[in-house]
């Protein structure tokens, strides 16, 4: 009985076990569900820090030199968006700024903007230009230039016109020797614009006339010049000398100097070339100078001969003689008044009586002597030797080169020939009046 009931008891326990098993097991799910629950979404929330939020946002301050120009940000314009200006609630990345003005270039920039700044821009505007220039050039260089009809002689090429309104502009160049040269130049704004010009010469035509160059020994001789054109003489016109524009064909060049012998030469010129020419000049000593051979009235004791000492030394005249050819017949100097000596540069009358002389020519003041000639009225040849019989001058002169009872007297010239004198009665013991 009591086992009866022990086993009825431990069966009772064991249903009441089974019951308890099962009751706890469907429990313990539910809680394993929850801590399940509580571990994936609970716990995680509980456990992430304070929430700090990322800016993602900036600005841009826009300005310009000079301000007032329109703002173009990423293709939009806003109405009267002007420099200076700050646009702000920017998304971060790179914008596109562009900036307009008028009478100044587009400016543009990609822009960075980073979160939480300000991305700071100031663009120096460009202004548009309105004038071009013109790089002028020339082969030779040195020319004249004419642009629209200005010319200033002191601008020569190279050089650079600056500042020249925009279009069409002329040109012109212009250089001795060379063709005139012109062109039209385009001016861009902003821009230079070259121009070279290769310049032609103008052709020479073939020389026409010739040249004569004249020097001597020593300078300063009077020049005479015979061409084919005619003659040229002028006191003025001394060696060293250069006559130009002489037609081809042979000239005559006749030099004077005093105390020299006159020189004379032909030669022959040709066209382009210079022809030239030089002298030795001769000095000479004791020459016939001046002559009165047939005086107004009676000719007894009135004639007269001049001497002239050219050379650099005084010359002792005793026993110098004249000859005749009239008469062959010579007359040796006899002493009158002053030295027999006669001094460089100096004169002497061969008088055929000196106290006439005298009397007519009071004022003569250089030595006189006495020689017992006579001169023809209508020509005659005078020789003159020294001491020894060596020749030193003479003269064939007539009656047709003037001086023939008129006062007058021939004289000689620079050229070596004689003329008539310009004054009356001659000019004894002074210079000659006639020159060439």
């Amino acid at each position: 009985m009591k086992e009866k009931k022990r086993t009825e008891k431990k069966a009772s326990e064991r249903n009441v076990s089974s019951a308890a098993i099962t009751s706890l097991k469907r429990g313990s799910f539910a809680v394993a569900v929850l801590i399940l629950v509580f571990a994936v979404f609970v716990a995680p929330l509980s456990a992430l820090p304070t929430t700090t939020w990322i800016p993602i946002q900036g600005s841009i301050s826009v300005s310009s030199s000079p301000s007032g120009a329109t703002i173009h940000l990423d293709g939009f314009v806003g109405p009267s968006v002007t420099t200076p200006y700050t646009f702000a609630n920017l998304l971060i990345g790179t914008h596109a700024l562009v900036l307009t003005l008028d009478g100044y270039e587009i400016w543009s920039a990609d822009v960075p903007v980073l979160a939480g700044e300000t991305s700071p821009v100031d663009a120096i505007m460009t202004p548009i230009p309105t004038t071009g220039s013109i790089s002028v050039s020339s082969t030779p260089s040195g020319a004249t230039i004419d642009l629209d009809g200005f010319v200033d002689q002191s601008l020569t090429t190279p050089y650079t016109f600056a500042n020249l309104s925009i279009g069409t502009h002329t040109l012109e160049l212009a250089l001795d020797g060379y063709e005139g040269w012109s062109t039209t130049v385009q001016v861009s704004a902003g821009e230079i614009s070259p121009v070279h010009a290769i310049l032609t010469p103008i052709p020479t035509p073939p020389p026409t006339k010739g040249a004569i160059f004249v020097t001597s020994s020593p300078s300063g001789a009077t020049i005479e010049l015979d061409t084919p054109d005619g003659s040229f003489d002028s006191p003025s016109v001394t060696t060293p000398y250069t006559f130009t524009e002489i037609s081809p064909g042979s000239s005559t060049i006749t030099l004077a100097l005093d105390g020299y012998e006159g020189w004379s030469t032909n030669v022959w010129v040709s066209a382009g070339e210079t022809s030239p020419v030089h002298a030795t000049l001769t000095p000479y000593h004791v020459k016939i100078n001046e002559i009165m051979y047939n005086p107004p009235g009676s000719d007894r004791n009135r004639e007269w001969i001049e001497l002239f000492n050219g050379g650099p030394e005084d010359i002792n005249i005793t026993g110098w003689k004249f000859f005749e050819s009239s008469t062959n017949a010579y007359h040796e100097f006899t002493r009158g008044k002053g030295s027999m000596v006669i001094p460089s540069g100096g004169y002497a009358i061969a008088a055929v009586d000196a106290t006439t002389f005298l009397n007519e020519h009071p004022t003569c003041n250089c030595t006189v002597i006495e020689s017992g000639f006579w001169l023809s009225n209508i020509g005659d040849s005078i020789t003159l030797k020294d001491a020894s019989s060596a020749f030193i001058d003479d003269v064939s002169y007539h009656n047709s080169w003037g001086a023939s009872r008129n006062g007058k007297t021939l004289e000689l010239n620079l050229t070596g020939e004689w003329e008539e004198s310009l004054v009356d009665g001659g000019t004894p013991c002074t210079p000659n009046s006639v020159t060439i």
